[in-house]
């Protein structure tokens, strides 16, 4: 983005740091309330689901305080949405790392913003959609 767009964008849009805290906090909730066991999990995992897409929950790092973790749909040689996150567990907090092919890495407090949304309204898709069903280790 040019700096001119950038400059109007951020002058309307403009987030706060602790805006942006508030809503990791709510991911960190959501993502807990659809995966009670995320903390736990050492796996890739997948929710096989009857009328939709099987959603697959992949393992990229993982420390006794932090995880690294990727949420997506697979279609052939296609993953989507491809949300890479990392969650807090002693702070509390689920952040957005890159959202693919959205955003390869998301620095802007702004476009962290946005990709954060982006998370909290598909983690609400997901736990309308998948909660109850069964994770299994892939």
């Amino acid at each position: 983005m040019d700096n001119t767009l950038k400059s109007l964008y951020t002058k309307h849009n403009a987030k706060t740091y602790n805006e942006l805290l508030e809503l990791f906090e709510s991911n960190y909730c959501k993502i807990l309330k659809f995966i009670p066991r995320l903390r736990k999990i050492t796996h890739n995992s997948v929710i096989r689901h009857h009328d939709k897409q099987d959603l697959y929950l992949f393992v990229k790092v993982k420390t006794p305080y932090t995880a690294t973790f990727i949420l997506t749909h697979k279609f052939d040689t296609l993953n989507r949405p491809d949300i890479q996150f990392k969650v807090y567990f002693d702070a509390k907090l689920l952040e957005v790392l890159s959202a693919r092919p959205y955003l390869a890495q998301c620095r802007d407090i702004n476009t962290l913003w946005d990709t954060n949304i982006f998370m909290q309204k598909w983690l609400e898709y997901c736990l309308k959609e998948y909660q109850g069903l069964t994770w299994q280790t892939q």
